[in-house]
């Protein structure tokens, strides 16, 4: 399929700040530019990220959804993630675009505050039917009441573990199991079972995971509105926690833990240095293929009946603000989350399908690793938090989490200066701070 040429582009931020200043003007330069032929025939531009099996499948539901809408032809095009937004942030600034956007969680806030994407509570997208889907997953894509995004796929927080190895050690800890026992059982027992291995690889320099530690306790990495949902006691806390996790050596030590950059290949679980570590559901089949069996473990707690934290991260999907066929966009976005065709095509290369019939249909069919995701969703998606929809530069401030949490892994900083120069770096860019 064709791929567009990527054209330079400065940062993600600065474009966006750019059509702030600018007002709508940039955002509106592509409307009327409609491509409808002499017979009713319209074409749309679909855009997404993604690797092979997500091209492939896509495509293939594409085609389905021409198939039944021969007046409507689907432009596709897709990339990596990085080049997708240095592309898409290039488009938009030039009024031009996809009518149908792959987005990205930390960048949707900016998207619709610069009038670049459509809220589709309008009516133009009444065609979208979001009733099969949870309602935790659609309110995970709405601001200030508003639809913004439909979900694409389901995605949570797990600790990914051997599970051999926690077997030897005592079994799977139910959810509500806590910190403490953490600390003093499990870790030791973990231990005991694998000494060559420490029992998991340390979390601490992911704001994921502060944020899911913050849920336990009533609070938020951000609030609705965007503002900071927390103090600098609070990540002084979270911090003196992993802290004392890596002394009683239940994490691992800070020159592995620092060795891992974020690739499957580069796992410190796949290279069988740490029996679990933090991810998302939606990387456990690269692990399976990687590793072999996996299981998924909710965090430890406060207490058995404190929150589990975990938030429903749905994918996303959005039209373009300027898009002239914003009801064959609606469409195309229906078919996708709600033919079974579609479905069955889809599959999980988004993650589990948001459409509950979907899901379900597809159930017995799902290989190994994506039935365990399948059934750990299942089980604690009741108990599911939506996720607040982060402010302008926040995907930014991920990056600095955990640099200033590797001052604090080679003794640099102590926790307390560490936490100060965070929280001073959240307020600095963070509205409302």
């Amino acid at each position: 399929m064709r791929r567009p040429r990527v054209l330079p582009a400065p940062s993600r931020r600065q474009v966006l700040a750019s059509l702030g200043a600018l007002g709508l003007g940039a955002a509106v330069a592509g409307c009327g530019t409609a491509d409808a032929s002499a017979d009713g025939e319209v074409t749309l531009n679909f855009q997404w990220w993604g690797g092979d099996e997500r091209n492939l499948a896509t495509q293939k539901a594409v085609e389905l959804f021409e198939r039944s809408h021969p007046k409507i032809k689907v432009s596709v095009s897709f990339t990596g993630y990085d080049k997708y937004f240095q592309r898409l942030a290039a488009q938009v600034a030039a009024g031009t675009g996809p009518d149908v956007l792959q987005m990205d969680y930390y960048q949707l806030r900016d998207y619709s505050a610069n009038g670049l994407i459509a809220n589709l509570s309008g009516p133009d997208f009444s065609g979208i039917d979001v009733s099969g889907i949870p309602e935790v997953y659609v309110d995970a894509d709405r601001l200030d009441g508003d639809l913004w995004a439909v979900p694409t796929g389901i995605s949570t927080q797990a600790l990914l573990v051997d599970p051999k190895i926690w077997q030897q050690a005592g079994g799977l800890p139910k959810p509500g199991w806590t910190w403490d026992d953490l600390i003093d059982d499990v870790g030791p027992a973990l231990r005991k079972a694998a000494p060559d291995r420490y029992p998991l690889t340390d979390f601490g320099r992911y704001s994921e995971t502060f944020d899911l530690w913050l849920n336990q306790r009533g609070k938020s990495l951000y609030k609705a509105d965007g503002a900071l949902g927390f103090t600098q006691s609070d990540l002084t806390a979270f911090w003196e926690l992993t802290a004392r996790l890596r002394d009683k050596k239940v994490f691992t030590p800070p020159n592995l833990t620092a060795s891992y950059d974020g690739n499957t290949s580069n796992s410190l679980l796949v290279r069988k240095i740490s029996t679990a570590e933090f991810n998302l559901t939606g990387t456990v089949a690269p692990y399976f293929e990687a590793y072999g069996d996996i299981d998924l473990v909710p965090f430890p707690t406060e207490s058995s009946s404190a929150p589990l934290g975990l938030t429903a991260g749905p994918g996303m999907m959005c039209v373009r603000q300027s898009s002239a066929h914003k009801r064959e966009a609606a469409q195309l976005i229906d078919f996708l989350l709600n033919d079974p065709e579609a479905g069955s095509a889809l599959g999980v290369v988004r993650g589990l399908p948001p459409n509950r019939q979907t899901l379900n249909r597809i159930a017995p069919k799902l290989s190994k690793g994506d039935r365990t995701v399948y059934e750990y969703v299942s089980s604690l998606e009741k108990r599911f938090l939506p996720m607040s929809i982060p402010p302008s530069g926040s995907d930014e401030d991920k990056l600095e989490f955990r640099r200033v949490n590797e001052d604090v892994l080679f003794g640099n900083k102590t926790v307390r200066e560490a936490a100060a120069e965070m929280f001073e770096k959240y307020n600095s860019t963070v509205p409302k701070g």
